[in-house]
């Protein structure tokens, strides 16, 4: 999300670099197809990098003024349930995190993947607000089975992410400042929660 595509330029001929690859879809995006945007997506590829950390994403909409998003956090596959500590002698060890340092590590992940994903997503379409869905495998105790279930919503709007101050903000608390759904707690993470609606 280095910077904004703009279709308008592109549209005109006004095309250089990597941005060849998009000018086939520069018209349809321009008047709202919905499918161009997907192609455009695949095209490009905003989230591949994350992928590389485990997790997974799938992106829909039925209205082009909006892109939902639903991320798979799989925290099992991507946190480390470990972290180097060195001896008095030099000797180098592994020692677990407590719980509640390994559940902060699991909210900051979740906060900055939600809020990269919008900021690529603002990158790379004209909408004006993304919604996401983080959905991460919790402990259901009543049956002591693992569940899939969201446990994180967000809606952010493009105006409001504009006046973020990147180099400073924490992402948890970030999230707050948007419309969300969200139950965190320092000793047990995440519970699962409704979905906000686009």
């Amino acid at each position: 999300s280095d910077g904004y595509i703009d279709w308008e330029a592109i549209a005109n001929g006004a095309v250089s670099g990597d941005l060849k690859e998009v000018k086939p879809f520069a018209e349809s995006v321009l008047a709202g197809d919905i499918d161009a945007y997907l192609n455009v997506i695949e095209e490009v590829g905003p989230f591949d990098d994350l992928l590389e950390y485990g997790s997974g994403f799938e992106v829909g909409t039925d209205d082009p003024s909006f892109l939902e998003v639903e991320f798979q956090v799989k925290s099992d596959e991507v946190i480390p349930t470990q972290y180097p500590d060195m001896k008095a002698n030099g000797e180098i060890v592994m020692k677990d995190f407590t719980k509640s340092a390994y559940y902060e590590i699991v909210q900051d992940y979740v906060s900055s993947t939600m809020l990269r994903v919008a900021r690529d997503t603002f990158a790379l379409l004209p909408v004006q607000k993304v919604v996401i869905h983080a959905v991460d495998k919790v402990l259901n105790s009543a049956t002591g089975n693992d569940e899939e279930v969201t446990i994180a919503s967000v809606k952010i709007k493009r105006d409001a992410l504009a006046t973020v101050n990147f180099e400073r903000v924490d992402p948890s608390d970030c999230l707050e400042s948007f419309e969300h759904f969200v139950k965190f707690k320092k000793t047990t993470g995440y519970a699962p929660v409704d979905r906000v609606l686009a």
